[in-house]
């Protein structure tokens, strides 16, 4: 069994392998987990995170049992969520959780008996939504994660897909970070890298930008600080710069660059099916 809670607990090796087959396989449907069951225990609002998983699951010929809404199951009866991860570990091969909490997936672990997967824990990690990140920069940069200058804009305290991509891309060579943020909106110390920069001026460094990871405000963590880039600000970026959004998207970026080459944020959802296709066979198979 292989609980996947924390971006720690993917190798370089492990990541490139799902990268790998994730180009070959694409969104392919096969049977090979026919007969195995997921379980989606979501105790926070979810769209990309949940259907992705549930269509990776149906297209590789398995089954989902879906709990998108807490609300209308035994948590609201005052059931930990020890006792829902024994219940639903006993009707199901695995489980995607995700939950308000920081750790809530190490909990659901220790009592489990099938595999955990961290669909987000609070303001703490989101480790396959960095997967998708990490092959999004994979296959729009020659197969490398190394020499870049990366910078972040938005709610860099809260955004746990900021703090999982950042430990992921601190692994790799010769990469350069820049934060940009209010000041009481700033990368926690613990997760900033050596060699940063840090700033609440985006137009200090748009133009030496390889990828620009932009995130929404998160106003359900407490957050509230409005920003918006416009479209000059974007044409700025280098011809071969890429654009990432983990969305949902506010306001941050236009709608009229979209249809820019440079913008990733859409495929990034394909390539979350992707990845997620072959997780689960990893996994489950």
């Amino acid at each position: 069994m292989q609980h996947l809670l924390s971006v720690n607990d993917m190798s370089e090796d492990f990541m490139i392998e799902i990268w790998k087959d994730s180009l070959k396989n694409k969104d392919n449907p096969s049977n090979i987990l026919k007969g195995k069951i997921l379980t989606n225990l979501f105790y926070e609002p979810s769209t990309r995170t949940s259907s992705s998983f549930y269509s990776a699951m149906v297209r590789k010929g398995g089954s989902v049992i879906p709990i998108n809404n807490v609300k209308f199951s035994s948590v609201t009866k005052g059931e930990s969520l020890e006792d829902t991860i024994i219940a639903m570990s006993n009707l199901s091969d695995c489980i995607v959780l995700r939950h308000p909490e920081i750790g809530a997936a190490t909990r659901a672990s220790k009592v489990s008996s099938v595999p955990i997967i961290n669909g987000g824990d609070g303001e703490g990690e989101h480790p396959t939504q960095t997967l998708l990140d990490g092959f999004t920069i994979f296959s729009n940069n020659n197969l490398s994660l190394d020499n870049l200058t990366i910078t972040f804009i938005g709610d860099l305290k809260n955004g746990r897909t900021v703090k999982s991509l950042v430990k992921l891309l601190s692994r790799y060579k010769n990469n350069k970070f820049n934060f940009v943020s209010p000041e009481n909106l700033r990368i926690p110390e613990e997760i900033r890298p050596k060699s940063c920069f840090e700033t609440n001026n985006i137009d200090e460094v748009l133009e030496r930008t390889d990828i620009l990871y932009v995130t929404r405000v998160q106003v359900e963590r407490g957050s509230s600080h409005d920003y918006a880039l416009n479209i000059d600000q974007l044409n700025r970026l280098g011809k071969k710069s890429i654009v990432m959004h983990p969305l949902p998207r506010v306001n941050e970026i236009p709608k009229e660059f979209d249809q820019d080459s440079r913008a990733k944020y859409f495929d990034q959802m394909k390539y979350g099916l992707w990845c997620r296709m072959s997780l689960l066979e990893k996994i489950l198979s």
